[in-house]
């Protein structure tokens, strides 16, 4: 199978942080094209240009579909591309070899996949959508590269002014396009199927001897836990469940109140990834007193 990945990157300092070039590093033994668009860094560290096939600086405007659409644009004709995947910055890893991910049975009849479902909608909704992809991560293959849903959604990507807007046109759309299309969808996490889900997940996280962890995840998702987000929910359930990775705003936002060091400890152990990377950044951006801009 002839792969690309695009990756999305956005860093308020215009930092090409470690834990990106970490993940380059795995992207690069995966992919026959490498494609890394920037809204923020300027280049490359000299020691890491030769990760890349192709490093694309742009404007930090349309945040990352219009960077994935540059780069789509940059690799030129698809016809010998089986599969494209577009992900992002806004995860730590993969934190572990990417290769059995790619194989797994789960996604093996799919036309297009990603990490993980999700219901969680957008705050135009105002309600839960239908299951979509979480646009972190989410892969394309050939039936969808070679049809008229995939040129008719990017070529009417553009930039958006909010966030909300980019999560309601383009991630819950992206869905929303190919499932009209006919094409078979799924996820290496899907709630459906997942050993615990919804109301079960949440659950055990209401404890009334965690109140404020307790109304903090109520005041976040409301009493509808099918909205509930599980990749900033239930990170480490996930990470056994074959998802290599973690949310930035885990650590930065923890809406939950997570433990986190029991994270570190549990992700650690069950990756090897190495947390200092994890550390490394928070510990950055804290001290230049900056949030990070980035989709679900």
């Amino acid at each position: 199978m002839t792969r690309a990945i695009v990756m999305a990157h956005y860093d308020p300092e215009g930092v090409v942080d470690d834990y990106v070039l970490a993940a380059l590093r795995e992207y690069r033994r995966v992919a026959d094209r490498l494609v890394l668009v920037s809204a923020s860094a300027r280049e490359l560290p000299c020691a890491d240009r030769g990760l890349v096939d192709e490093f694309i600086p742009r404007d930090n405007s349309g945040y990352d579909f219009c960077s994935w659409r540059a780069g789509i644009e940059s690799i030129g004709s698809l016809d010998g591309i089986d599969e494209l995947i577009c992900v992002n910055d806004s995860v730590y890893g993969p934190m572990a070899d990417l290769a059995p991910v790619l194989a797994d049975p789960r996604i093996a009849r799919a036309d297009a996949w990603g990490m993980c479902f999700s219901g969680e909608g957008s705050a135009a909704r105002r309600h839960p959508s239908a299951l979509h992809l979480q646009s972190w991560f989410f892969a394309m293959r050939r039936p969808v590269l070679r049809s008229a849903a995939f040129r008719e959604f990017w070529s009417g990507v553009v930039p958006l002014s909010t966030k909300d807007e980019i999560v309601d046109r383009y991630e819950l759309g992206l869905s929303e396009s190919l499932l009209r299309g006919g094409f078979v969808l799924s996820a290496i996490h899907d709630p459906r199927t997942a050993p615990a889900s919804a109301w079960g997940a949440v659950l055990p996280m209401l404890s009334p001897l965690r109140p404020r962890r307790a109304l903090a995840i109520v005041r976040k998702r409301g009493w509808d836990f099918r909205r509930t987000n599980p990749s900033l929910l239930r990170p480490v359930p996930l990470v056994r469940d074959g998802v290599p990775y973690v949310k930035v705003g885990l650590f930065r936002d923890n809406h939950a109140r997570l433990d986190l060091s029991d994270i570190e400890r549990e992700i650690g152990s069950l990756c090897g990834y190495d947390m200092g990377l994890i550390r490394r950044h928070q510990q950055r951006l804290a001290r230049a007193g900056v949030l990070v801009r980035h989709s679900r």
